[in-house]
């Protein structure tokens, strides 16, 4: 990796914490709240600067990033006859603001999706063996790089229908995996092998054959709908993770920013994608109701609703404090992870 991907892999990431943030700051200043700061990293300021009330900073842990609004902390001293605070706005304000960070994220997807599709075209349903693992199933049976996968069990396999759960379905029985090799049908008999209770054949697919050209209608169309999709791929892959069908796999942002440098090198069709696919990953976690996450506090929003009347200020900021140390810590250690981490 050259030192230009890994400056790009830095500022895309750093572009999306900022989007993010600034759906916030955006929301809740239309709101009429008052923002005291806006801050890239967390700790002491580095760099800073005051415009429009609030002051804007860079911080030295690059762990993410935060804007502060006067009272939306609990545990915050604050004028309660202030009406720009946070809690004297209306509720559904309240919940706008607390949404316009994920749905930062979510608008940056399709936007970048539109891009791809525009630019580069659609991607093929149909995939390919790029690399078959040595000394795996796949490759001790005969299926070889370049492979175009037809079908498994005579169940057809797309990137909408992925072999993986036809392998997974089988619990161990043998496959019998079909593949066109230089336009010719073969049939191959694999045998999966078993890691921590996910069955595996040992193969890595791609996309087969070259993109497809997009109107701007169609490219405009698969853009709206691209981030759904991918939110659902992403809850199915941690609803797998959950039942210990898919090896858990955590990445902070020393190995996020990894990857994005990796697709980087790769050009700007994988960084562009890559960017995009991250955008959704922070704007669906983001999402998740837990304690500090922007779906925490909607979800102390809709018990306030449905009580009709304030949660107690202690017990939330108790609950968002245990949720922060809990994922910062969590943060810090897959981050340690990332830094000895090979590859």
């Amino acid at each position: 990796m050259t030192a230009l991907s890994w400056v790009l892999a830095i500022a895309g990431l750093g572009i999306l914490i900022v989007l993010h943030e600034s759906g916030h700051f955006l929301v809740a200043r239309l709101c009429g709240m008052r923002v005291e700061r806006f801050s890239i990293g967390f700790g002491p300021p580095l760099v800073s600067f005051r415009r429009w009330g609030t002051i804007f900073q860079i911080a030295p842990i690059p762990l993410g990033g935060f804007v502060q609004i006067t009272g939306l902390n609990p545990a915050e001293e604050f004028d309660k006859s202030d009406p720009m605070v946070y809690p004297n706005r209306p509720r559904w304000m309240r919940l706008l603001t607390v949404l316009a960070g994920p749905a930062a994220n979510y608008l940056t997807a399709i936007v970048l999706a539109f891009f791809i599709f525009a630019v580069y075209g659609i991607a093929p349903k149909t995939q390919q063996i790029d690399e078959p693992a040595a000394n795996r199933p796949a490759a001790a049976a005969g299926i070889k790089a370049g492979d175009v996968l037809v079908s498994a069990n005579d169940q057809m396999v797309d990137a909408d229908h992925p072999i993986s759960e036809v392998i997974n379905a089988g619990k161990g029985a043998p496959i019998a995996i079909k593949v066109l090799r230089d336009g010719q049908p073969m049939v191959f008999n694999v045998t999966p092998d078993q890691s921590k209770g996910v069955y595996m054949v040992g193969i890595k697919i791609g996309p087969h054959g070259p993109r497809a050209h997009a109107s701007v209608p169609v490219a405009a169309k698969e853009a709206i709908v691209y981030p759904y999709y991918a939110s659902v791929d992403i809850l199915e892959g941690l609803y797998n993770m959950i039942r210990g069908k898919v090896q858990a796999e955590l990445s902070g942002p020393v190995g996020i920013t990894k990857q994005i440098a990796k697709a980087a090198s790769r050009g700007m069709l994988e960084f562009v994608s890559m960017i995009a696919m991250l955008s959704v990953y922070l704007g669906l976690f983001n999402l998740l109701p837990l304690p500090a996450l922007d779906g925490g506090r909607a979800v102390f929003l809709g018990v306030e609703a449905a009580t009709r009347k304030a949660v107690n200020p202690r017990i939330e900021a108790v609950v968002h404090t245990a949720g922060f140390v809990l994922l910062f810590g969590v943060l810090l250690f897959v981050t340690y992870q990332d830094l000895f981490k090979k590859g």
